[in-house]
């Protein structure tokens, strides 16, 4: 629970960590996809930074290639665990 927990708190605020990316994945719609893909970022309150916007469904769930993006079962806990 605690690799999920701290992979969601690394799902904002991290548009450097996701341009450094080779690939990242989105844990509400389990595509993947090039960070170049990426042409929304939500301004964070406070100046704390950019959190990516899926290029595939809109939602703010995106993780950096750090992170098992790949590993189908890890993805689908993280979207249980958050949205379900």
């Amino acid at each position: 629970m605690d690799f999920l927990e701290n992979a969601h708190k690394r799902s904002s605020c991290h548009k450097q960590e996701i341009c450094k990316s080779n690939l990242c994945g989105c844990f509400y719609c389990l595509k993947t996809f090039l960070p170049t893909e990426i042409e929304e970022w939500i301004e964070e309150n406070d100046n704390r930074g950019e959190t990516a916007v899926c290029p595939k469904c809109g939602i703010d769930s995106v993780l950096s290639d750090e992170f098992p993006i790949e590993d189908k079962i890890f993805m689908e806990q993280m979207c249980l665990h958050w949205f379900n």
